[in-house]
């Protein structure tokens, strides 16, 4: 009997060591609060010290279908309300998230017109948003931007002829993708973290978009 209850003992504090790992390998997370009619987000901090998050939530199936990033700090054994989703009468609803804590936000950029303002990492938006790059005198990106703008496809436009963060991070995707940024052409596109290039054929493009 002594043997079973040790054994028990033994099973229970390998369960509870477990649940505990388990519980500390995100002691930042985003909690839902689900209520009749709405949802609301929450960041919570389980950690000691405060930290920085950035929150992109694409909802579907709710009144706010887009949603721009939130940045916000979270204190130490703390939680802070992001944004309450309401969803719609007689529709499937459901969102995906990015959620990225302290170390990428380090490195954000500081907007030179306001200083408590920052930036998104270029990483992060690139990979949730359709990023079109285009240049001055280019009749073939004020032709593609029209078409998007008539199919009301949301986008970013970048002018590559200024230099700017999203520039620089699009000449690592085309080095990556082993394209020479000297002889490139305009326009080039990325979607959702994909590069799009070349464009040849921009009726087909726009028409992939809005699927």
């Amino acid at each position: 009997m002594s043997l079973e209850k040790n054994v028990v003992t033994l099973l229970i504090f390998i369960f509870l060591f477990g649940f505990a790992s388990y519980t500390q390998e995100k002691p930042v997370r985003l909690i839902e609060e689900k209520q009749k009619k709405r949802t609301i987000l929450y960041v919570q901090n389980d950690t000691d010290t405060e930290k920085s998050v950035f929150l992109k939530v694409n909802p579907t199936g709710y009144r706010r279908s887009a949603n721009k990033p939130i940045i916000k700090n979270i204190p130490a054994k703390g939680k802070v309300q992001m944004m309450i989703l309401i969803p719609l009468t007689d529709a499937e609803s459901y969102y995906t998230y990015d959620l990225i804590v302290n170390e990428e936000l380090e490195t954000m950029e500081v907007n030179r017109n306001s200083a408590s303002q920052k930036q998104a990492p270029v990483s992060s938006i690139m990979r949730s948003e359709t990023i079109i790059f285009t240049k001055t005198d280019c009749e073939k990106c004020t032709v593609l931007i029209s078409k998007l703008k008539e199919k009301h496809i949301k986008f970013r436009e970048v002018n590559i002829d200024t230099k700017n963060r999203y520039r620089d991070y699009l000449w690592e995707l085309l080095n990556k993708d082993g394209h020479d940024k000297n002889i490139v052409g305009v326009p080039i596109a990325v979607v959702k973290g994909v590069l799009q290039y070349p464009i040849d054929d921009l009726d087909r493009f726009v028409l992939n978009l809005k699927k």
